[in-house]
C-alpha cells in the first residue's frame, strides 16, 4: 500500500487521521501523518486493516442492496451526526465502525438506494 493509498483509504472510511492512528495504526497521529507523507513505510498490519475494513464495507453494502431488494417501498438507513449518537444505539462499537457506518450510509444515498433518517 502506497501512502497515497492509505490516505485514499482513510478518507474513503471517513475517518479522521486521529481516528485512524489510535483506532487503527495505534500510534500518535503524527505518526499516521508520515505514513501518510510517504515519510515512513506503513506496516503490515495497518495494510491489513485498511483492507479488512474495506471488505466489511463492501460486504455490508452487498448485504443492505440485496436486502433493499427484497423490499417493498422506500427503505432508510440512519445517519448518526455524532458517535455519542451512534453509541446510544450500538453501545459494542467503536469509532471506526461508526465511520464505516456512515460511509456505507452516504455511498447508499447517493446511489439513490437508501434515504437518511
Amino acid at each position: 500500500m502506497t501512502n497515497l493509498e492509505l490516505q485514499a483509504y482513510r478518507r474513503f472510511l471517513m475517518l479522521k487521521v486521529s481516528e485512524a492512528s489510535e483506532y487503527i495504526g495505534k500510534v500518535d497521529a503524527s505518526v499516521w501523518r508520515e505514513w501518510e507523507q510517504g515519510a515512513q513505510p506503513i506496516p503490515q498490519y495497518v495494510e491489513d486493516a485498511m483492507n479488512t475494513l474495506k471488505k466489511q464495507r463492501s460486504d455490508k453494502i452487498d448485504l443492505i442492496i440485496n436486502s433493499i431488494n427484497d423490499r417493498v417501498g422506500s427503505s432508510s438507513i440512519r445517519y448518526f451526526m455524532t458517535f455519542a449518537e451512534f453509541h446510544k444505539t450500538n453501545p459494542t462499537l467503536d469509532v471506526v465502525q461508526w465511520r464505516l457506518h456512515q460511509s456505507i450510509a452516504t455511498e447508499l444515498y447517493f446511489r439513490g438506494l437508501e434515504k437518511l433518517c
